[in-house]
C-alpha cells in the first residue's frame, strides 16, 4: 500500500483478543476485516495499532485513511461502526473524511466571541452608530466570561446565565439592555453568513421599561438644581445635567461635548452630524448660565471633550447614567427615580407650557416636526437654523428656570418670534 499504510497480509474475522495479539514484524503490515467492508488494522514496526479504511467514492476516487488507534481512540466496534459510515456515504458520492475535514478548518478559523465583537465594532458600529462606544463597552463587559469560545459555540444557555446574574443583582433593566445589544450584534453576523444562529432568541425580557411620560415638576426641579450645585455628585457629572436642563440637549450630547465643536466668538455650539441622532447638524446658541458652565471648562481645555470622567476619559451618557443610578441605590438621589431623558422631556414640555412655537422647540432639542409641509419647506426652502429664534426661546427658559430655583414667581408665559 501507498504512504507507508504497511502490506495487505490477509483477511480475518477480527476479535479483540486477536488485535491484542498482533506482533510488530520488522515493517508495518495490514490485515482487513471479512465483518466489515474497508475497514482494516495495521500494525507498525514498533507495535502500535492503526484503523485504517479504504473505499472508492461513487464516480470518484478511492480513499484510503487512518481513522484512529486501537485502543486508544477506537475500539472493535467503534471502528466498524466508523468504517461503515464512511463506506456508505462513498457509495452515495460522498468523501465523508474530506467533509469533516474542511469542517474543522472551517471551525479553527471561526471567530472567538472576543473577535466577533472586534468584527462588528468595526464593520458595523464604530464611525456609523452615535452610541458606539456604549455599545462596544457593553458587549465587552456583558460577555467577558465566555469571550475565549467560539462564537458559534453559543447556546442560549451562556448567555441566559450571564443576563441572570445581572438580573439577580437587582439591575433588571441593564439585563435588558444587554440581551438587546448581544442580539444585535448576533443577528448581524447571520446576516453576513459568520454565523447560523442567535442564541438570545427565545430569552424573555427582563425589563419591558416604563412609558416615556416622566416630567419634573417645579419643586423637584428646583430640589434636583440644588442638588446639582453641591458636592453630591462629580463636578463634570453635574455640568452635563445642569446643561441638559438648561438646553434641553441629550445626554450623549452634552457628555461628549468638546472644545472643537464650540465657537466662542458668537458663542454657538455645533454638534457636528456623526454625533446627531438624526445624522444633521445642529447649532445651539450659548447664553448665561450655559455659557458661564462651557466657558469654565474652556479656560484650561483647548482641545477634545469637555467633561471628563473620574479616570480622566471622556464622559458618555452611560456614565452619566450610571451615576443617577449609583445615587438612587444609595438613597442619595435628592427626587424619585428619574432619567438623564427625562430632563429634556421637562424642558420641551417647560418650552411649550410658555408658549413657544413647537417648530422652534423642535429646532432647539434636535426633533423635526412630524408635519409633511413643514418638512418640504425645511428641506427645500428654509435653510436658516433659526439660531436667533432658539437663543430668544432658551433665554426665556433660563430666566423661568432660575425663577423655579430661587423660588420666585415664575415669569410670565412668553410666545417667542409667533408665526
Amino acid at each position: 500500500m501507498k504512504r507507508g499504510a504497511g502490506k495487505t497480509v490477509e483477511a480475518k474475522a477480527l476479535t479483540n483478543r486477536f488485535i491484542e495479539s498482533l506482533k510488530p514484524n520488522g515493517a508495518p503490515y495490514r490485515i482487513r476485516d471479512i465483518l466489515t467492508r474497508g475497514l482494516s488494522i495495521r500494525v507498525a514496526s514498533d507495535g502500535a495499532r492503526t484503523w485504517y479504511v479504504a473505499a472508492r467514492v461513487k464516480g470518484g476516487k478511492v480513499i484510503s485513511r487512518p481513522i484512529g488507534g486501537f485502543p486508544r481512540d477506537l475500539s472493535l466496534q467503534e471502528a466498524r461502526d466508523r468504517a461503515n459510515e464512511i463506506t456508505k456515504a462513498a457509495r452515495a458520492g460522498k468523501n465523508l473524511l474530506a467533509d469533516e475535514a474542511a469542517q474543522r478548518e472551517e471551525k479553527s478559523r471561526a471567530y472567538t466571541v472576543e473577535q466577533l465583537i472586534s468584527i462588528y465594532c468595526e464593520k458595523r458600529v464604530r464611525g456609523k452608530l452615535r452610541t458606539a462606544a456604549d455599545i462596544e463597552r457593553r458587549l465587552v463587559r456583558a460577555l467577558a466570561p465566555i469571550k475565549k469560545m467560539s462564537a458559534q459555540d453559543i447556546e442560549r444557555r451562556h448567555v441566559r446565565e450571564l443576563l441572570d446574574g445581572v438580573a439577580a443583582r437587582g439591575n433588571e433593566r441593564e439585563a435588558e439592555k444587554r440581551r438587546q445589544t448581544i442580539g444585535a450584534m448576533f443577528r448581524w453576523a447571520i446576516s453576513r453568513d459568520i454565523l447560523e444562529n442567535d442564541p438570545t432568541s427565545g430569552i424573555a425580557v427582563y425589563d419591558p421599561g416604563t412609558p416615556r411620560n416622566r416630567i419634573l415638576d417645579e419643586s423637584e426641579i428646583k430640589a434636583l438644581y440644588a442638588w446639582l450645585l453641591s458636592d453630591a455628585t462629580p463636578p463634570d457629572h453635574s455640568a452635563v445635567l445642569r446643561l441638559q436642563l438648561l438646553l434641553g440637549s441629550r445626554c450623549g450630547e452634552v457628555a461628549g461635548m468638546t472644545a472643537q465643536e464650540i465657537d466662542q466668538d458668537s458663542w454657538v455650539w455645533t454638534l457636528p452630524a456623526e454625533r446627531s441622532k438624526n445624522g444633521k447638524p445642529r447649532t445651539t446658541p450659548l447664553s448665561g448660565l450655559a455659557r458661564e458652565i462651557v466657558a469654565s471648562r474652556l479656560v484650561s481645555i483647548k482641545q477634545g471633550p469637555l467633561f471628563l470622567s473620574e479616570r480622566g476619559t471622556g464622559l458618555t451618557s452611560s456614565s452619566v447614567g450610571s451615576r443617577i443610578t449609583f445615587q438612587r441605590k444609595c438613597n442619595r438621589s435628592p427626587i424619585s427615580h428619574f432619567g438623564t431623558h427625562d430632563l429634556r422631556r421637562t424642558v420641551a414640555s417647560q418650552l411649550d407650557d410658555m408658549g413657544i412655537a413647537r417648530d422652534t422647540i423642535g429646532a432647539i432639542i434636535g426633533h423635526e416636526s412630524d408635519d409633511k409641509q413643514t418638512a418640504v419647506l425645511r428641506r427645500h426652502y428654509l435653510k436658516s437654523d433659526g439660531i436667533e429664534k432658539k437663543r430668544a426661546a432658551l433665554a426665556a427658559w433660563q430666566a423661568r428656570l432660575l425663577a423655579i430655583v430661587e423660588g420666585k414667581p415664575a415669569p410670565a408665559n412668553v410666545v417667542v418670534f409667533p408665526r
